[in-house]
């Protein structure tokens, strides 16, 4: 287990103090177009598939209508789904800056917003209180995904379930995945919350050894990639802030593999985990 685990956490030790600027990317990172192909690979066959090029053509065509609150309300959710590569994250920025940019006629909450990310609440200093904590400026601004019912997420699952009895049971998990990004999708993040912890907690508990031949360690660490980049989705709309993410998806699958009783397996012991969720 501890080789699956290794290979999911790095994923997202990501955004570092010097944030990629855009003529080094090798691609047009406000064109929506090219998004996917910036989006660094990890190593696996897991491949994106929330839709943040769709929010980031929203906040285009936003600007161009003359509507800049509804563009930062497109931009906020470009932030959440997006992946926590380095090039998607600045991509992110940029276009949120850009909203801000047209929303206040200054730079000075696209500042704010980019420091907010880097560093948290918590500021450079990594300690509160201090004079240096920060807040974060798009706190009250309600991002634009669109709406989605009860119906519409009935629908999907029945796709889905349709498709995942026809497969083996690594792959009724993997569509189980899918259930997740469709409600990230759709912003709603509780849902995706309630839905992962379950997943995850079955997902983790395949042994590190090689149970089935290479491919069935193969696909179950694709799984565990795309619960990963669920938890920080969900991190991020709680949060707001890439600080710390890294840190929370570790907690996660720490919790999904011990328990609440911790790696010694005693309750009331100086290492029982509390739930991340």
């Amino acid at each position: 287990m501890i080789r699956l685990l290794s290979w999911a956490i790095p994923l997202f030790l990501l955004v570092s103090s010097s944030l990629m600027p855009l003529q080094d990317t090798g691609y047009d990172l406000l064109d929506p177009a090219e998004m996917r192909l910036a989006v660094n690979e990890n190593g696996t066959r897991f491949s994106w598939q929330l839709k943040y090029g769709q929010a980031r053509r929203r906040v285009i065509a936003f600007l161009d209508q003359g509507k800049p609150e509804k563009a930062l309300r497109s931009a906020k959710a470009q932030f959440l789904i997006c992946p926590l590569d380095k090039t998607s994250i600045r991509a992110a920025i940029l276009s949120v800056s850009e909203a801000l940019i047209a929303v206040d006629g200054d730079r000075e909450s696209a500042k704010a917003f980019e420091q907010f990310v880097q560093f948290g609440p918590v500021g450079a200093d990594g300690r509160t209180p201090t004079s240096d904590d920060l807040t974060n400026p798009l706190a009250d601004v309600e991002p634009y995904f669109p709406k989605r019912t009860l119906e519409d997420y009935a629908r999907i699952d029945e796709s889905i379930s349709a498709r995942a009895a026809m497969g083996a049971a690594w792959q009724g998990r993997w569509y189980e995945t899918e259930r997740i990004f469709a409600r990230l999708d759709g912003g709603d993040f509780e849902a995706a919350a309630t839905q992962v912890a379950p997943l995850l907690a079955q997902s983790a508990k395949y042994p590190a050894d090689n149970i089935d031949g290479e491919w069935q360690l193969q696909r179950n660490q694709d799984i565990l990639d795309r619960i990963a980049a669920a938890l920080g989705v969900i991190y991020r709309a709680s949060h707001g802030t890439t600080n710390g993410v890294d840190g929370f998806v570790h907690s996660c699958f720490k919790y999904a593999r011990y328990g609440p009783a911790g790696k010694d397996k005693t309750l009331g012991t100086g290492d029982d985990l509390k739930p991340p969720l």
